[in-house]
C-alpha cells in the first residue's frame, strides 16, 4: 500500500527533525525541504543550519531539498522589516514570512512533490469546526506558538499536520534522547528574529541603512503637552511603552507613545496614559468567514512571547472596520503588531494594528 506523502520544513533543529520521525512513525512518505533564507550565496559554502538538517534526513533515511529563496525573504520579510521601522511601526516579521515565503512555499512544493499534506515543528494542533480548519493551542504552553499563525489561509490549514502539538517540549527532547540524536538535543534552541542571527535589531537597521544614523540622531522629544524635553538617537531604535534610551533634561518618568517618522520626533506620556480599552483595525483575517456576522466573545492576545494573559473582549465588524473591546485596558498597544483572536484555545482570527490613540488611563500606576 502505498503511503501518504507530507512535507517537512525542516531547519535542522530539534523540532522539525523529530517531526521527522513522528511523521514517519504515524505511517507517512515524509519529505523534507529547507528554505535557504539567510545566504545571499550557496555556492560558496553551505550555511550550518541546512547542512544539520540534511544530516538528519540522511539518518532518517528521507528525501531532502534545499530551495534558495534568499532573493525572496529579503524583499518579503527583511526589507519590510526594515521599512516597518523607518515608518514609526513594530513590525512582526515571523507573521510575515509565514504569509509571503514560508507557508506559501511549502504549499507550492507540496503540489509539485505530491505530497497531500504539509507539516512543521510547532507546538500546535489543527482543528476542524464548523467545516472550516483551525490553529489550536498545543499541549505544551511554554511551547505554544499559535500566535504566530493566525494568518494562514485554508488553503493551507486544511493541509496541516502538526506532530508536536500533543507532547511538551521534554517529552520530545527525551524521545530524541533515547534514539540516539544527541547533536539535537545539545544543539542551542534558537530564539527571536531568525535572520538577525543574534545581533540587535538597531544595529542591524544601521548595518541595512547606514546613511540614516547621522541623519536621525539627536531627534526631538516631546512631551504630551507640547514641549521638548529631551532628545533621542533616532526614531526607528525605539517602540511604544519604551523608557530606556531617551536622553531626557530631567526625569520626568515618561516613556514613548507615539513616533513621529516623519519628523524624527518621539512624543512621550505618563506610563497611565499608555492604556487602549477599544480600537478599530482593516487588516484581519478569519477562519472561517461568516464568523464576523455578529458580535464574538473572544480572548485577546496582543504579544506572542510574552507571559501575559490573553485578555477577554468583544470583535465586532462594522462597515468593513473591525472594532475590538478589550474587557481590561491593555498597556503599549504598538501599531504594527499583531492581535490574535481565540475561542476555547482555538485561533478564530487576528488581525495587525493600525494607527491608534491610547483612551484608557490607569490611576493606579
Amino acid at each position: 500500500m502505498k503511503k501518504e506523502k507530507v512535507l517537512l520544513g525542516m531547519s535542522g533543529g530539534i523540532d522539525s527533525s523529530m517531526s521527522a520521525w513522528y511523521l514517519q512513525n504515524m505511517g507517512y512518505e515524509v519529505i523534507g525541504i529547507t528554505f535557504n533564507t539567510i545566504s545571499n550565496s550557496l555556492t560558496d559554502h553551505t550555511p550550518q543550519f541546512i547542512a544539520e538538517a540534511q544530516t538528519l534526513a540522511a539518518q532518517l533515511n528521507i528525501e531532502h531539498h534545499v530551495l534558495d529563496v534568499y532573493n525572496q525573504f529579503k524583499k518579503e520579510v527583511i526589507d519590510y522589516f526594515v521599512d516597518e521601522y523607518l515608518k514609526g511601526r513594530t513590525p512582526n516579521p515571523c507573521i510575515r514570512c509565514n504569509e509571503t515565503i514560508k507557508w506559501k512555499l511549502l504549499l507550492e512544493e507540496s503540489q509539485r512533490l505530491q505530497c497531500t499534506k504539509i507539516s512543521t515543528g510547532h507546538y500546535v494542533n489543527i482543528t476542524e469546526k464548523e467545516g472550516f480548519y483551525h490553529i489550536q493551542k498545543g499541549k505544551d504552553p511554554s511551547k505554544d506558538q499559535s500566535y504566530f499563525l493566525w494568518n494562514l489561509p485554508q488553503s493551507i490549514l486544511s493541509r496541516c499536520i502538526f506532530p508536536l502539538g500533543s507532547f511538551l517540549k521534554s517529552e520530545v527532547k527525551d524521545k530524541a534522547a533515547k534514539l540516539g540524536f544527541q547533536s539535537i538535543v545539545k544543539k542551542r534552541e534558537s530564539m527571536g528574529v531568525c535572520f538577525l542571527q543574534g545581533q540587535d535589531y538597531r544595529s542591524y537597521i544601521n548595518d541595512m541603512r547606514p546613511e540614516l544614523k547621522n541623519k536621525l540622531k539627536n531627534g526631538e522629544v516631546w512631551n504630551s503637552t507640547g514641549n521638548k524635553i529631551g532628545t533621542h538617537d533616532g526614531f526607528p531604535y525605539y517602540t511604544i511603552g519604551q523608557k530606556r534610551g531617551i536622553n531626557l533634561q530631567a526625569d520626568h518618568g515618561e516613556y514613548v507613545a507615539k513616533i513621529d517618522a516623519a519628523n524624527n520626533r518621539l512624543i512621550t506620556a505618563p506610563k497611565n496614559t499608555l492604556f487602549t480599552k477599544h480600537l478599530m483595525i482593516h487588516t484581519y483575517l478569519t477562519s472561517n468567514p461568516s464568523f464576523l456576522q455578529g458580535p464574538q466573545q473572544v480572548d485577546l492576545r496582543i504579544r506572542g512571547l510574552d507571559a501575559v494573559p490573553p485578555t477577554p473582549g468583544t470583535i465586532e465588524l462594522i462597515d468593513k472596520e473591525l472594532h475590538i473591546h478589550f474587557s481590561n485596558p491593555v498597556w503599549a498597544l504598538t501599531p504594527g503588531q499583531s492581535i490574535v483572536f481565540y475561542q476555547d484555545n482555538i485561533v478564530v482570527g487576528g488581525g495587525i494594528v493600525d494607527n491608534m490613540e491610547f483612551n484608557a488611563g490607569n490611576e493606579s500606576l
